[in-house]
């Protein structure tokens, strides 16, 4: 019988720096294509963390990690080159096959972007995969916050050759750096969102309070609870529905999530 426990060492290909505690692992970990699955992390003598898959690519997939505890603050002394350890994919994805020919709206909050950057790539990128509008508001404490800026130039080009796409990056405050984009919570630009309605589809993502916001504010500009998606982050241990440490009520976010609908969702009280 397999260890489900049993992590599998796993090369580092590339690290990609955002900012001085946000950074992206390329990783040769070859999975089947569903962006909002997570999988488990871990390096001996150091423990073991969730993190969410932020893209898929021919040699591997990518995570984008923030350095902010004992397991993170070691992966960041890793090379290109260096092995980490990893299993899963686990939990459910974004459900796609419903956003086809429809309008989607992604509103994501600082590093939470990272969960939904597959999605915006799969329909950026990808031929076959069709949608009638895309939006994305994505919102960063200050400009020096800002992850993905090559991606984010990128989709800014799709959105040139395509109407049918538009890209806004928001940062609370500007501090001392140049910034000509827009300034403000991203909740504040719901409202502008070109068509926006009781058929468009959200994805939601973030701090509690800004998706908590962010879901009032939609319902508001008549869009139905049943077309909205809050991805949820939890402390896990196991992944599998074992450990409870993610449980909700009656729901595990590590195998009935991470993604909800708000319908599910608004029911999952602590």
């Amino acid at each position: 019988m397999d260890n489900i426990y049993l992590p599998q060492a796993v090369k580092v290909l590339e690290i990609r720096k955002h900012t001085p505690v946000e950074w992206s692992f390329l990783l040769d970990y070859k999975v089947k294509e569903e962006p909002g699955r997570f999988v488990m992390v871990s390096l001996a003598f150091a423990g073991e963390a969730p993190v969410s898959i932020s893209g898929f690519e021919s040699r591997g997939i990518e995570l984008t990690i923030r350095n902010v505890g004992q397991v993170t603050s070691h992966i960041f002394k890793l090379n290109p080159g260096d092995i980490i350890y990893l299993r899963g994919p686990y939990g459910n994805s974004f459900p796609l096959d419903k956003f086809k020919d429809e309008h989607l709206l992604i509103i994501a909050g600082g590093s939470a972007l990272a969960a939904v950057k597959p999605v915006i790539e799969h329909y950026i990128h990808k031929q076959n995969s069709t949608l009638r509008r895309l939006d994305v508001l994505a919102g960063f404490k200050s400009p020096r916050h800002i992850l993905f800026r090559q991606e984010l130039e990128g989709w800014k080009k799709s959105h040139m050759s395509n109407k049918c796409i538009d890209i806004e990056i928001t940062v609370d405050g500007e501090e001392d750096y140049a910034w000509l984009g827009s300034i403000g919570f991203v909740v504040n630009f719901i409202k502008n969102v070109k068509g926006i309605g009781k058929d468009t589809r959200v994805i939601v993502i973030g701090p509690p309070l800004m998706m908590k916001n962010s879901v009032r504010e939609l319902l508001a500009c008549e869009v139905k609870e049943e077309n909205i998606w809050l991805s949820f982050e939890r402390h896990m241990k196991c992944g599998v529905g074992k450990c409870g440490h993610c449980r909700i009520r009656d729901k595990y976010v590590c195998i009935d999530g991470p993604v909800f609908s708000y319908t599910e969702a608004k029911e999952l009280i602590d």
